[in-house]
């Protein structure tokens, strides 16, 4: 082995299985001291995020497995809530920091699963770029380490083992129904997983691509029915308009996962008379890159592009993007900060097509390959401005931990959870 590709041996299958798995675990620890330095206060003072604590833990808490029947936001959130139910076999004072070690390990897993041996078609030191740029990716504050956003990261992991070669061991086989039946009946999310895997079954006529669109579909007609006819879904008028379309994609998808959502910010406040001339222009910019990756890109970059596309456009079809109705979510998503859970897959494809550009052949054009660097050699204004994410507000929970405690049975108690500009509060009934 060559010492300037180390690590390279992870993909020979011949290795011993030990040494394998000490180097994912190695892998993983890595992955994970990387997230925890964006924002250290998710495990040196946990505490719940929003729905974490005001509906997982709590519907856990006050009504048990009956919880995983219980719709949020017009759809089922199985895993989240899975998470909630484990959480309770722990004191409620380490609920949070329980919590937040499963949405680590629910966002870190796709790394693992893309520098193993089922990725090896692609070269090892992209996959490292890729995973670096994964780990790194500006304008993803939302969707750190936090139990409500693990479907995005789940849907990622259900992506990529469709995209992967096909297993050859029992585990892997497993390990694929799994991931692909827990994202189905996790989000409406296996509704695009559903059709990439068709795609895959249509592309490489294999007896697995088969049996991983099976995996997918119990799930996704459940959460179809729940979207169908659940109520719990609040009514909020777009205001959709190609204006502001295309505002959205140059601002928060391309612009902000380039320079970074605070640099973003501060254009926004500043610089409004033209700041929408910039994000038109910047969106036409990622557009054309994406549309020269979906013409010349390998079959599994084009299908990862155009899942993307999907997830964005059924967000966009029905977004929250606060609790604001006026002046209309896709007015409301134009602003930095304002729903960047959307936005992570059209970054991570975005980010997939540069790298694929970056790498190919010498004799090709170069001006893609020239693009591509350019970008690259901005990005880190992005990585740096956007790495240290803000520490949330202080509600003192061990405090409130208690006063629950101290509470006689059948008392209510009402704690404060961040995030702090949406007041939400967890109501827990003694028991």
């Amino acid at each position: 082995m060559s010492v300037s590709r180390p690590f390279e041996w992870i993909d020979n299958e011949s290795v011993s299985r030990s040494k394998i798995i000490a180097c994912h675990i190695a892998i993983f620890l890595l992955a994970f001291l990387i997230l925890f330095s964006r924002r250290p206060d998710a495990v040196l003072m946990p505490q719940f995020y929003a729905e974490d604590g005001t509906f997982w833990y709590a519907d856990a808490y006050n009504h048990s497995w009956r919880c995983l029947f219980m719709s949020e936001a017009g759809y089922l959130h199985t895993v989240p809530r899975l998470v909630a139910l484990f959480t309770l076999l722990f004191p409620l004072s380490a609920a949070p920091a329980v919590m937040n070690a499963l949405a680590f390990f629910f966002q870190i897993l796709p790394i693992n699963v893309f520098l193993s041996s089922r990725f090896k078609v692609v070269p090892f030191r992209i996959r490292v770029l890729s995973c670096l740029l994964y780990v790194a990716v500006p304008n993803s504050f939302e969707i750190h380490a936090n139990a409500t956003n693990i479907q995005w990261h789940l849907a990622l992991l259900a992506a990529m083992v469709i995209l992967a070669k096909a297993p050859t061991h029992v585990g892997w086989r497993t390990f694929d129904f799994v991931v692909l039946a827990l994202a189905s009946i996790d989000s409406p999310l296996g509704i695009p997983l559903g059709a990439l895997a068709a795609a895959m079954w249509w592309i490489r006529r294999e007896p697995h691509a088969k049996w991983q669109l099976g995996a997918l579909l119990p799930g996704t007609a459940i959460e179809v029915g729940f979207l169908l006819l659940s109520q719990t879904r609040r009514a909020a008028a777009n205001g959709a308009t190609l204006l502001r379309l295309g505002s959205i994609l140059g601002g928060q998808v391309f612009l902000s996962a380039i320079l970074g959502v605070r640099t973003f910010i501060q254009w926004h406040y500043g610089h409004a008379s033209f700041l929408l001339t910039v994000e038109l222009l910047v969106a036409v910019i990622g557009l054309a890159i994406t549309v020269y990756a979906l013409r010349f890109a390998p079959v599994e970059l084009k299908l990862f592009i155009l899942f993307a596309a999907a997830v964005l456009a059924m967000a966009l079809h029905h977004p929250l993007a606060t609790m604001e109705a006026a002046p209309g979510q896709w007015e409301l998503l134009r602003i930095p900060g304002f729903g960047n859970r959307y936005y992570f897959f059209p970054m991570l494809a975005f980010f997939a097509s540069i790298v694929w550009m970056l790498t190919k052949p010498v004799n090709a054009s170069k001006l893609p390959r020239t693009v591509a660097l350019g970008i690259l050699v901005l990005l880190p204004i992005g990585v740096c401005r956007d790495w240290k994410y803000k520490a949330f507000a202080d509600f003192r929970f061990p405090d409130y931990v208690e006063v629950f405690e101290r509470a006689a049975p059948g008392t209510k108690v009402t704690i404060p959870t961040n995030p702090t500009w949406t007041k939400w509060t967890m109501e827990l009934i003694k028991r």
